[in-house]
């Protein structure tokens, strides 16, 4: 467990000064934009607050026409928790409408509640908040400590090892990922570094520093590098934009830094897939490092045949993991598309829905890839040697060479 801590104390620090590095040289910029949008903001603007409040009393729903929207609307009351307007109570209503024809509505609130509000003054001075929406911040929390429990009572000590492996996780894609992206880097190498430090990290806080490791590190880093091509590829060869909703979102909020967003479909499948390549190359190391102890004088194409049989039994569960992970990201959008009755060669056209497809096909093939590549490494590493003595007593038919 020692070297476990230490190994991730090592992971941090080279994260901490691998950032401070790159970004010693942003740091100043970013901090100039900001202080040129301060002094920009007019005071209409400067006057609207965010807070949050406490239900403390609710009243009935009705329906409110505004021009020719009608919405579905809850009446109460709420106290200011925090900000200069702390402990002030506002007589308010929350829209619960989504949608135009009120077929989408919200929870009802009740009371004791905690919610956003936005609190904006108008020229007399009144008050007019706004109620965004319920805190669901605790809540995340508070699964994400049941998770975090279920995970070490179920798994011991490997379980905190699992923790520590997430926690590298999340370093690696906030600090490095999403960070260096954010700052303009290339997204593709950027991408292939995070899955490096993921890879490294959470196989050697796993399973120490050995053949296995190696084996799995290898074999997964060339199963994402493999989903990255192939989608590289067939994006370019469909002529994929990477155009959608939140990318042309991002493009008109992101002034001062331009993205490429079709090197961000790489870097999307790659991190996508890293988890179900993880999960195939560490199994097949395992399994051959297990049979390799059982079996001394098991030849490395024996080995090599063996990682492969085990593989085929992984391929389907894998690459179905996969395909319905991404049909569940885009549920919606495809319902969107045959609720417009548009056909379902029109569908595969859509820049967004071709993304998805050639996204789950390239992560699965990634997967797939994995497992030749793993059964190579770990029986090229672990073939038979011949070594070769010459001294008198290794004579052997007259031969100079014995093999061991």
């Amino acid at each position: 467990m020692k070297k476990v801590i230490l190994v991730t104390l090592t992971f941090v620090l080279m994260i901490s000064l691998f950032i401070n590095v790159a970004f010693a040289e942003e740091v100043p910029e970013v901090a100039q934009t900001e202080e040129a949008q301060t002094e920009n903001v007019s005071t209409d603007e400067k006057s609207t607050v965010r807070a949050k409040a406490k239900v403390i009393e609710i009243g009935e729903v009705t329906k409110k026409t505004t021009g020719n929207i009608e919405d579905t609307v809850q009446q109460i009351k709420i106290e200011i928790l925090d900000g200069e307007y702390e402990t002030k109570e506002f007589d308010t209503e929350f829209i619960l409408s989504y949608d135009i024809d009120g077929k989408i509505l919200a929870y009802e609130l009740r009371k004791g509640d905690i919610v956003t509000v936005s609190l904006e003054a108008d020229a007399n001075g009144n008050v007019i908040p706004t109620v965004e929406g319920v805190v669901r911040s605790t809540y995340i929390y508070l699964l994400v400590l049941i998770f975090l429990l279920s995970i070490i009572l179920v798994g011991g000590k490997k379980g905190i090892k699992a923790i520590i492996g997430l926690i590298i996780t999340i370093l690696a894609v906030w600090f490095i990922l999403i960070k260096l992206i954010f700052a303009g880097y290339n997204a593709i190498w950027v991408s292939i570094l995070t899955c490096a430090v993921i890879i490294i990290g959470t196989f050697i806080v796993i399973g120490g520093i050995n053949k296995k490791v190696l084996t799995a590190i290898i074999g997964t880093l060339g199963g994402v590098i493999s989903a990255g091509i192939v989608a590289s590829i067939f994006s370019y060869l469909s002529e994929l934009s990477g155009a959608c909703e939140d990318a042309i979102q991002l493009s008109i909020n992101m002034q001062t830094v331009s993205f490429n967003f079709r090197d961000l479909i790489f870097a999307g499948i790659v991190i996508s897939a890293l988890g179900a390549c993880m999960d195939v190359g560490m199994s097949i190391a395992s399994s051959l490092d297990e049979i390799k102890t059982k079996t001394k004088d098991i030849s490395w194409k024996e080995l090599f045949k063996s990682g492969m049989n085990i593989g085929r039994d992984v391929i389907g569960t894998m690459t179905n993991t996969l395909i319905l992970a991404y049909v569940g990201g885009a549920l919606k959008l495809i319902l969107l598309f045959m609720a417009c009755n548009i056909p379902l060669a029109d569908i595969l056209n859509q820049d967004t829905i071709a993304e998805e497809i050639i996204s789950a096909l390239a992560g699965s093939m990634g997967v797939v890839y994995t497992i030749p590549i793993t059964a190579f490494v770990y029986a090229f590493l672990n073939r038979k040697k011949t070594i070769y003595k010459t001294t008198s007593e290794n004579l052997i038919d007259g031969k100079r060479s014995l093999k061991l």
